[in-house]
């Protein structure tokens, strides 16, 4: 579903580099933690907002996009672009795949992207809370991808994966320790979409 909720809030002045990619903070950081594979700040309240580099290629996407029935199940395009391959497997759902028509092409389509959505959504799920999460579809300037989870409803995590036009894919979770409040508002997690930028040619 779309966001219901795209205002923005106001961010500091403080930005943060994350493995080619610039983005500005909510007010409130207590620390950043930069390491070669994850970029971690920490708010004064608790809360965590950390980004993997997505530029390894060792993530679900690219280990997808690289099985040999990815070309044959959905077409030419779908071995070449992380987001279409992401954005064919969020819209598929359970009753796209039918046991009796097993052998059919669109079968194998949808249990193959039935697949990725499950490998995908199983790092969106915090070890203290497994609930289901509403997904999202976000956009801002060239970039463009999805969001699991509401922020403003317990427990309070979401996870955004974006893509930008040259499909670069960046990625980061918002989560707090168990029983944590509210770590970022939905409009602060949009104003921080809308604040990031590119910063080196991947």
């Amino acid at each position: 579903m779309e966001l219901s909720n795209k205002v923005e809030a106001p961010l500091s002045s403080a930005s943060i580099d994350c493995f080619g990619f610039t983005l500005r903070l909510p007010k409130d950081v207590a620390k950043t933690f930069r390491g070669n594979l994850i970029t971690t700040v920490r708010f004064r309240n608790g809360g965590l907002f950390e980004s993997e580099d997505m530029s390894r290629g060792s993530g679900i996407l690219e280990v997808m996009i690289g099985g040999k029935d990815t070309q044959r199940l959905l077409g030419e395009g779908g071995n070449r672009s992380k987001f279409s391959l992401m954005n064919a497997a969020m819209w598929v759902t359970p009753e796209q795949a039918k046991w009796w028509r097993f052998r059919t092409l669109a079968n194998q389509r949808a249990e193959y992207l039935l697949t990725v959505k499950s490998l995908a959504l199983s790092h969106f799920f915090s070890l203290h809370s497994f609930t289901i999460r509403p997904i999202y579809t976000i956009a801002s300037g060239e970039f463009r991808g999805f969001q699991v989870g509401n922020p403003d409803v317990a427990p309070y995590e979401a996870r955004v994966d974006l893509f930008d036009a040259a499909d670069r894919h960046f990625e980061f979770d918002v989560t707090g320790p168990e029983g944590q409040g509210q770590v970022l508002t939905q409009t602060e997690i949009n104003a921080i979409v809308a604040s990031i930028q590119p910063t080196t040619d991947r």
